[in-house]
């Protein structure tokens, strides 16, 4: 797979990059990616939820009227299930929903996320990006040249806390080295804007793989 190397102005530099895309496998295992996903979105969940039993309602335990002769309905102590700011029956506690998979599992299902990218032509590389100040309209004005600028995730070859911070901002622009990818942030973006270097950095870490 031949990709052709872009400038910041969104102009075809005249060089293309020889990308071998069967190092990522052969096929794209849609069920080891919904997996993965799955795994990943249940991550990101606090659990940290909680509703008061009848236990850790603040009140009394007496009635408050008789249970006849008032003209109201009975009523048990104020703190039971289903009074106004009483307690909630099989109401949600804290919990950890956190998964986990093998690492093999999640190196396999970031291949295939990969592939995907590559065989839907979903992936872009830029030539060069170095910022010596942070410049959040550099980068939105780069994005916007590449076409890239309705959701991309940018892989970066190694931490650059000027670009860091000028993708921040971004709403629909995320930002990754290339030793943090996973399946879940390449697919929760429509475009891959890989820097040449990160590429190429790219192509060796599958190999050792």
């Amino acid at each position: 797979m031949k990709l052709p190397v872009y400038d910041k102005q969104g102009q075809a530099t005249g060089e293309e990059i020889d990308f071998d895309e069967s190092c990522l496998g052969k096929f794209v295992n849609y069920k080891l990616l919904h997996a993965a996903v799955v795994m990943y979105e249940a991550n990101l969940r606090q659990g940290t939820v909680k509703t008061k039993n009848i236990r850790e309602v603040v009140g009394k335990s007496a009635k408050p009227f008789k249970q006849k002769g008032t003209g109201n309905a009975r009523m048990g102590r104020v703190r039971r299930f289903g009074s106004r700011g009483g307690a909630t029956a099989f109401g949600p506690r804290p919990r950890d929903f956190s998964q986990d998979m093998p690492r093999r599992a999640k190196r396999l299902a970031l291949k295939s996320a990969l592939l995907g990218k590559f065989r839907d032509a979903e992936v872009t590389v830029l030539g060069e990006i170095a910022l010596s100040a942070p410049k959040t309209g550099d980068i939105a004005k780069t994005l916007k040249n590449l076409k890239a600028d309705s959701g991309c995730l940018m892989v970066i070859p190694r931490y650059d806390e000027n670009i860091l911070k000028s993708c921040r901002n971004l709403p629909r622009a995320d930002l990754s080295v290339i030793t943090d990818l996973n399946a879940h942030m390449v697919l929760r973006r429509k475009r891959l804007v890989f820097t040449k270097a990160a590429l190429e950095a790219l192509a060796l870490e599958v190999a050792k793989q």
